[in-house]
């Protein structure tokens, strides 16, 4: 046999070399192809993740004017890609994240024309003086092998976007203005980190707190505005404030108040835009700074303020508390500052101590004393962050003085009525809940009718005219609260109604108004209990006003637990009337007999005033409790049923009044 030419083993070993190549170029083509696009689903999916990380680290920065404590947030910089038994991968991506600005001190936001509504706190935020506070932003800018097209991620102005060689994609809102609201957080540190792996970023509150403080623009011809460096252009900002931009500027209806947002040329690739606010409207500003990273900052005493009454009256041989505020500029408070006082003149009362440390609300309390043998009169009380000299100016930024009254020992504060039914206890103050002037009044009022009541009605009439609006500082998802609505009692029975946006007065408020969304049941009082009422805040040509020293009459109606209905009025002035220079309302009822035909004349002539300066004759002819009925020292021939409470309400030319009420027979 013979195997001579047979070419059999030939074939197979040409297969096997084929098989082998069709192998390498499948495995070739896989790596080539397949394994990239793998890694390129991995790495635009951590891309993914990162984004979300990067507004959760928005989060917490935006958070901190509410955040005493650091809050540590995780950003995973870089990612793995699958282990491959025959494939191979490139090495891992990595990622990294940097601030951009926010240790180079000309790269600011900047708020101009910027008054505070408080006169001490108009030291600092005068208006006149720019006020500048550096900040930048955070960014991830990836460093991946397949994903070529990833964009850089940016942290800027409370606002995460996404930012792509052809154009910007914005991964959240703005939180810098909302309708009178401005939020200011500035970024401070330094952070730089690349890696692969996840790295922890604390977000460290090195100026915070809930305050805020209320300004307005300057001038009749100045806008509040708020500046900053952007890597967005004015037209995207404009976009993303479309919400709160007026469409019909001056309109304080629709509250939208920005009145246009422009654009100035900036540093570098940097655009310098500014949000401009309509004038004329009373905003709350509210501002923080949040640490990053090395090279964080401390804030140090700025400004110092009042907290309560800018005067206050004192009787002979009793005292008065006074607390202050120490702040930096962003309106926060600095612990452990020393404050320093002293009363100027010889004879004028005492300071209790004269140097105090401020506490971790960065208040300090003095307490005035005058004793039996100080003089009446008003004298200033000095307070300062230096040493007080004879250079002392109280209008500075660092200084504050407050005038205290010392009156005769045992002088009434005036405004009451009577001395049975629902009293009046004489003690309206006014306050303030948000940082501004002390708008709010409250009060409180014994039951001494012998009976448990239940309160219906509170009418509000302000003696200034001008003094026209109540609104409460808070928005309708709060849970109601004293000097969080606009009407709140506390009682037995608490009761309380809220005005979305506010409401205009003099009003007759119905405390529990089943159409109002937050309206609470009616208060009752038993026989002998107090009830504190609580008026959140008031308004003058709608800006918020300071009611010390301002008047306002209030009717309380109610129903008696044994049946029938009553109501009790009574002026309420915040740190006291002055009873001495009081004027004295009185009137009388008569009729012509049989032919008067049901109308009445009403003559108040036998009113008086210490001075003699009677300015108006305010009358309540329905009552209803507002004083908008006529005006008038006589009143011929009106029409009003018997068994009206007609009331008068007499006011001098100092703004002094005074009410009486009296029955149609």
């Amino acid at each position: 046999m013979t195997f001579t030419g047979d070419e059999r083993a030939q074939s197979v070993q040409v297969g096997a070399v084929l098989l082998f190549g069709v192998l390498i170029i499948a495995f070739s083509s896989y790596q080539a192809f397949a394994v990239p696009e793998q890694n390129r689903e991995v790495e635009f999916n951590h891309n993914q993740q990162v984004q979300t990380q990067l507004q959760d680290l928005r989060n917490a920065i935006i958070s901190v004017p509410g955040q005493p404590s650091r809050q540590a947030v995780s950003v995973q910089l870089g990612t793995r890609y699958p282990s491959r038994l025959v494939a191979t991968n490139p090495g891992p991506p990595s990622g990294l994240l940097y601030t951009d600005g926010t240790t180079n001190e000309s790269q600011n936001l900047t708020v101009r024309n910027a008054e505070a509504i408080t006169p001490e706190t108009a030291d600092y935020w005068d208006g006149a003086t720019p006020r500048h506070y550096n900040t930048g932003a955070i960014a991830y800018k990836p460093e991946y092998n397949v994903y070529g097209e990833a964009p850089e991620t940016v942290y800027e102005h409370s606002l995460v976007y996404n930012q792509f060689r052809e154009g910007n994609i914005t991964l959240s809102e703005q939180a810098m203005v909302d309708g009178r609201d401005i939020t200011l957080v500035a970024l401070n540190g330094s952070l730089s980190r690349s890696a692969s792996d996840s790295v922890t970023v604390d977000v460290k509150p090195t100026s915070q707190s809930s305050r805020t403080v209320r300004v307005t623009n300057a001038t009749e011809t100045s806008n509040v505005s708020v500046s900053f460096l952007s890597r967005l252009p004015a037209s995207e900002w404009r976009a993303l404030l479309d919400d709160e931009v007026d469409p019909n500027p001056g309109n304080k209806s629709n509250n939208r108040y920005i009145a246009n947002v422009i654009e100035a040329e900036g540093p570098g690739s940097l655009y310098n835009v500014t949000i401009v606010f309509e004038r004329g409207v009373n905003y709350r500003l509210k501002m923080a700074k949040a640490g990053v990273g090395t090279k964080v900052t401390a804030e140090n005493d700025a400004y110092l303020t009042t907290v309560d009454d800018n005067e206050i009256s004192v009787q002979q041989g009793g005292d008065g508390e006074i607390v202050l505020e120490v702040r930096d500029a962003y309106n926060n408070p600095v612990s452990g500052v020393t404050v320093n006082g002293s009363v100027e003149g010889s004879n004028t009362g005492s300071l209790t101590p004269d140097t105090e440390s401020s506490d971790s609300d960065g208040r300090v309390k003095f307490v005035y004393n005058a004793s039996q043998s100080t003089a009446t009169g008003t004298y200033t009380v000095q307070f300062s962050l230096d040493e007080i000299d004879g250079s002392f100016v109280g209008e500075t930024p660092e200084n504050v003085s407050i005038p205290v009254t010392v009156t005769e020992a045992n002088q009434g504060s005036g405004g009451g009525s009577g001395n049975s039914g629902l009293i009046y206890n004489e003690d309206a103050v006014a306050l303030d809940s948000d940082g501004g002037p002390d708008g709010g009044v409250q009060f409180s009022v014994t039951n001494e009718v012998g009976d448990t009541i239940t309160i219906t009605t509170v009418a509000i009439d302000a003696v200034d005219e001008n003094i026209d609006f109540l609104s409460d500082s808070y928005r309708n998802y709060r849970d109601p609260a004293p000097q969080e609505n606009e009407l709140y009692i506390e009682a037995d029975t608490d009761g309380y109604t809220d005005f979305n946006g506010g409401t205009d007065i003099p009003r007759v408020i119905d405390v529990d108004n089943q159409e109002r969304d937050l309206a609470g049941p009616n208060p009752v009082m038993s026989d002998g209990s107090i009830a504190t009422f609580h008026l959140f805040e008031f308004e003058r040509f709608g800006v918020q006003t300071g009611m010390n020293g301002e008047s306002v009459t209030i009717t309380v109606t109610y129903e008696l637990s044994s049946g029938g209905t009553d109501s009790k009025m009574f002026t309420v002035t915040p740190g006291g009337a002055n009873t001495s220079a009081q004027p004295n309302a009185d009137f009388t009822i008569t009729s012509n007999g049989g032919e008067s035909n049901g109308k009445w004349d009403f003559d108040a002539s036998q009113s008086s005033d210490p001075q003699g300066d009677i300015a108006a004759y305010e009358w309540d002819l329905d009552g209803d409790g507002i004083f908008d009925d006529a005006n008038g020292q006589t009143l011929e021939k009106r029409r009003v049923s018997s068994g009206t409470k007609v009331a008068l309400r007499v006011v001098d030319a100092e703004g002094n009044a005074n009410t009486v009420r009296k029955e149609v027979p």
